[in-house]
């Protein structure tokens, strides 16, 4: 029985060991290649970085070097990475891990231009760079002999406010359980990073005019649209800002709501700063809460009053977006409220309106002298844009320019009204100059009252063409005749002058009758 036993373990084994070697066989050459491997650092292999790119704060989890566990997240497109290989370290030395075991790498180890790297005594090579990320945020730094490399951010689209800090990484890198979440105690060759960026996004800016008007209280309002960035959980603002410096035809610059994704921000959280350049600053409370606001919405409606129009007639306007972090828990103390002079911030796209002065001619029909004292109203055209505006109908209410509906002739026969709305657009990103679709707007000029000793006429209504710009000295916009009253007929100048003229005549004929027969007659009896 023993002896069977013993007999059938060493057939067991000799199995085991036929197995064995068949699989060396089916190995060939790599595996005889690698007969000596014996843990140590492989000094003629090369390896290789994949990098993962993605906004900070967006990651689901924590990823791994060895890439079993992806972060997830938002990927960041078209950002190149340089691994700059230190050429005074040997790997194979037990000296040069002990230096870089306690290495930090400050936050301008790459250089004010991100390719310039410098750290301590080390010195670099020119580098080996990346592809561009693609949609996912995934690159690949290839071919990458055995050392240690300093990795910089080297190029980044303009959304990307804050480059990734430059990090060490070794290859191979040591893949264990004190490196690495679920490290398998070996040497990892092909490491996977994710360095992360606060991705920026450009705000979007609309226009609105509310009153066609010159000079009226919140007659343009300027809503803009901001992304909150998505940030590191370690990371808190420093400050967030958005702004929009007013052009100097407008004044009276003021925020009429803020709002994130549709819902009113406490008033607490914000301080705002009216005038000519008009702000929204989120104070520390305020930049804690945007934190927990990640990929959220903010809108900020600004508000001004247009008090003049330009010589070409179009005013544009951008505002500006103001926004940073700091790698620490809570924001600081007292953020700016305003535009922060270090930061020179994401600017909106441009909008545009557009505005036209308004002269009207006030003359006498009978010599074209100028007229004083006729009063006008100006109304919308029922259809703006018409291709003519000749047959231009009044719509809704009188005009309100500076407060005042009527508007006088002076001296000088002039009908002046200050501006009028034309036109408006939103440009798109990028898009400089902004140019409005439409150079001119329908109105309509209503007399309402004739100087005195003049008629006002049957239809008093007159249809107007409003030009962006400001009209010539000397033209006008329109010319408006006034007719004379009639008066009655003076005596001696009409109908009446010529009856008593008849009737002398007929009195001196009748007299004339008269005599010749008394004459008559008496020659008559004298003959008898």
């Amino acid at each position: 029985m023993k002896t069977t036993a013993r007999t059938f373990g060493c057939r067991v084994a000799a199995a085991v060991g036929a197995f064995a070697l068949a699989l060396v066989g089916l190995g060939g050459t790599t595996t005889t290649a690698r007969a000596a491997d014996l843990g140590n650092i492989d000094s003629g292999r090369t390896g290789s970085l994949l990098i993962h790119k993605h906004e900070s704060g967006s990651q689901s989890a924590d990823g791994t070097p060895d890439g079993q566990t992806p972060s997830g997240g938002a990927g960041v497109a078209d950002v190149v990475f340089t691994a700059y290989k230190i050429t005074n370290l040997d790997l194979t030395t037990q000296a040069a891990w002990d230096g870089l075991k306690n290495q930090q790498v400050p936050a301008d180890a790459c250089g004010a231009d991100y390719a310039s790297p410098s750290l301590g005594s080390y010195t670099f090579d020119g580098g080996t760079a990346s592809g561009s990320t693609d949609a996912q945020g995934d690159t690949t730094i290839g071919g990458l002999p055995v050392a240690a490399y300093l990795v910089c951010e080297t190029s980044a689209p303009s959304t990307v406010k804050t480059k990734a800090a430059p990090f060490l990484v070794t290859v191979p890198f040591p893949n264990n359980s004190t490196n690495a979440a679920n490290g398998n105690g070996e040497w990892l060759y092909d490491v996977n990073v994710y360095p992360k960026n606060t991705v920026v996004l450009a705000p979007s800016k609309g226009v609105d005019v509310n009153s066609n008007g010159l000079r009226t209280n919140g007659q343009v309002t300027f809503p803009v649209t901001a992304t909150i960035p998505s940030i590191a959980s370690t990371d808190s603002f420093k400050h967030f800002v958005i702004s929009d410096p007013l052009n100097a035809n407008f004044t009276d610059g003021n925020v009429s709501s803020v709002k994130i994704d549709g819902q009113d921000v406490d008033a607490s959280y914000y301080t705002v700063t009216t005038g000519q350049t008009v702000s929204v600053g989120f104070n520390k409370d305020g930049l804690a809460f945007l934190k927990t606001k990640p990929n959220s919405t903010v809108e900020v409606v600004f508000t001004a009053k247009v008090v003049s129009v330009p010589e070409g007639g179009n005013i544009d306007n951008t505002a500006t977006l103001y926004v940073d972090t700091v790698p620490q828990g809570t924001p600081p103390e007292n953020p700016p409220a305003t535009p922060p002079g270090d930061d020179p911030g994401t600017p909106t796209n441009k909008v545009v309106t557009s505005w036209g002065d308004v002269k009207v001619n006030k003359t006498d029909a009978d010599n074209s002298k100028s007229l004083q004292g006729a009063t006008f109203q100006v109304y919308n055209a029922a259809d703006p844009y018409a291709a003519s505006c000749d047959g231009a109908v009044k719509d809704g209410a009188p005009i309100s320019v500076d407060g005042a509906t009527e508007f006088t002739s002076d001296a000088n026969g002039v009908v002046s009204i200050a501006g009028l709305f034309v036109d408006q657009k939103k440009g798109a990103p990028g898009e400089d100059p902004v140019t409005p679709d439409r150079t001119q707007r329908c109105y309509v000029l209503v007399e309402t009252a004739a100087p005195a000793g003049y008629v006002l006429p049957a239809n008093a209504d007159k249809p107007i063409t409003v030009k962006a710009g400001l009209t010539a000295a000397g033209s006008y916009d329109l010319t408006v005749p006034n007719t004379k009253q009639d008066v009655p007929r003076l005596p001696l100048t009409g109908a009446n002058g010529r009856l008593l003229l008849m009737a002398l005549g007929v009195i001196l004929v009748a007299v004339a009758g008269g005599s010749a027969l008394v004459v008559r007659s008496r020659r008559a009896h004298e003959q008898d």
